[in-house]
């Protein structure tokens, strides 16, 4: 499985395999091929089918965070200050 981000966890190759196919069977049962053409039904089931899946199989620990720097952190503060949160 491609490493979609270098601070993202690895993903064993049957845990990807096992999460295509259930993307492949939401697939067939509303018979489209890319996930932009389900409606919006099937997009809910497969993002709930998906989290619960990979919340099941994945290790609940993260890698290590590379430490951001200072204006960085400062940053999303002023950010998340902004946002609201």
């Amino acid at each position: 499985m491609k490493k979609i981000h270098r601070h993202v966890a690895d993903v064993p190759q049957n845990v990807a395999d096992r999460g295509t196919e259930i993307v492949e069977r939401h697939f067939q049962v509303y018979g489209v091929k890319r996930a932009i053409d389900l409606p919006e039904e099937g997009k809910v089931h497969l993002m709930r089918e998906m989290r619960s899946f990979f919340a099941s199989e994945l290790p609940r620990h993260p890698e290590a965070v590379v430490p951001r720097s200072i204006l960085g952190r400062w940053w999303d503060r002023v950010r998340r200050f902004f946002d609201g949160d």
